[in-house]
């Protein structure tokens, strides 16, 4: 399991008991970002990097003029990261927007995270990536090493497409987030935004399914995504210390469960409905 850490919400007081508590549980991974205000500041505030591996990730560079533009920046970010977290290295550093890596600067944006890499500044590189699309891309391009990616009890592209085994076969570290969907699928059906309302039939039959196997609905989500064993690492966030205590309780409740999924398939295909970044348009 892994814990993303955005203190803005939190301050780096609470984050240090909910990263206590994080690491007595069994979590070695924290997931941050320089785009995460000052999650990284609040991380080296708490000495977070004795405890943790830290997987970080750049800028965008997709605005900058020219290829050396987007280079500099990045190295000179990255570089206030490893000062901001008090570390010498992060065990990795992933591309925010995978577009940096597929678009006009890819190449070189490669090498710069390759150059990282090589002065052992991060163990790992690679990407976070929206779908099944970028991955064939990337894996056609680069050899990264590490890829964060969305999967969920609904959205099962990545399985589905093949991109899951693809990876897991040139051996890349695979981080699952958006579990929740960003709470969504937590929410009981009736109560769902009116631009969500297509999601409502496959809320309704995973719950049905999910209580014919006594599990709550958080358990549920997390075995749907526990059930896939090419994921290295879950990514879950939370608000406060109790809603952390929960996820980890209901994770560790599941250790000791057989569950059979066989008709577990309530797969939704409009990407809109799946990707957050694109809710603006529904």
């Amino acid at each position: 399991m892994a814990l993303p850490i955005r203190p803005a919400k939190w301050g780096w007081r609470r984050a240090t008991s909910i990263l206590r508590f994080a690491h007595q549980n069994g979590v070695r991974t924290i997931d941050t970002a320089a785009l995460y205000g000052d999650s990284e500041a609040t991380l080296g505030l708490a000495t977070a990097g004795a405890a943790f591996a830290i997987v970080t990730k750049t800028v965008k560079v997709a605005s900058e003029r020219s290829a050396d533009a987007a280079v500099e920046a990045i190295i000179s970010r990255f570089e206030r990261s490893i000062h901001d977290l008090q570390v010498s290295h992060v065990d990795a550093l992933m591309v925010h927007d995978v577009a940096d890596l597929l678009g006009r600067y890819g190449d070189k944006v490669w090498r710069c995270l390759q150059g990282v890499k090589a002065s052992g500044r991060a163990r790992k590189i690679g990407a976070s990536v929206y779908s099944g699309n970028d991955i064939d891309t990337l894996l056609a391009r680069y050899d990264i090493d590490i890829v964060q990616l969305p999967i969920n009890a609904l959205d099962l592209r990545l399985v589905d497409e093949g991109q899951l085994d693809s990876l897991a076969a040139r051996k890349v570290e695979i981080h699952a987030r958006s579990i929740f969907l960003q709470g969504l699928l937590l929410s009981p059906p009736e109560q769902l935004p009116s631009k969500f309302a297509a999601l409502a039939p496959s809320l309704v039959q995973m719950r049905q399914t999910f209580a014919e196997a006594d599990l709550t609905v958080m358990e549920g989500l997390l075995a749907s995504v526990f059930r896939h064993p090419m994921v290295d690492r879950v990514i879950v966030g939370a608000a406060s210390l109790r809603e952390f205590e929960e996820i980890v309780s209901t994770a560790n409740r599941l250790r000791a469960r057989q569950i059979d999924y066989a008709s577990w398939r309530w797969p939704i295909s409009d990407e809109r409905l799946l990707n957050p970044a694109l809710w603006g348009g529904l």
